[in-house]
């Protein structure tokens, strides 16, 4: 024998299907929610000047960017899509200002008066970054853990 597999098969192959689109859900719902919390409590994201929020509270040069919670509670739920070829997730980061702007998007990309870009989906949204990630890793342990 040389050691060369020469073919194979692939038994039920819908139940591979079903444990691959659980461990993402999973994933989905709980790690990557895991890991948006983490992004908005965790004094990470760098700001060049100290401020009073509109908690109160005063916040330096590091900083979480939670504050009152409504750019967090606005993109919080995830819709899971698991479609006949392909299962995906989204998240809407729809919060508004007080003048109805788009302050998810002033907050991440540091538009107006957010000085400073505070991107918490980019180790999702780019694939390098996500190579990297401890989101990459929580799938990988998803799948892993399906497939036994």
């Amino acid at each position: 024998m040389s050691g060369v597999i020469v073919g194979g098969k692939i038994i039920n192959a819908k139940i591979l299907e079903q444990k691959l689109a659980q461990a993402f859900e999973l994933w989905a719902k709980e790690d990557v929610n895991n890991f948006f919390e983490d992004q908005f409590t965790n004094n990470i994201w760098y700001y060049p000047r100290e401020t009073k929020r509109k908690s109160g509270k005063p916040a330096g040069t590091t900083r979480d960017i939670y504050d009152l919670g409504a750019l967090y509670k606005s993109g919080r739920d995830v819709d899971i899509n698991l479609g006949p070829n392909n299962v995906s997730a989204a998240w809407n980061w729809d919060a508004k200002n007080s003048t109805g702007g788009a302050y998810a998007v002033y907050v991440h990309e540091g538009i107006g008066t957010n000085l400073v870009p505070r991107p918490w989906t980019d180790d999702l949204y780019y694939p390098q970054k996500f190579a990297n990630s401890s989101v990459r890793l929580a799938l990988k342990r998803r799948i892993k853990a399906a497939l036994g």
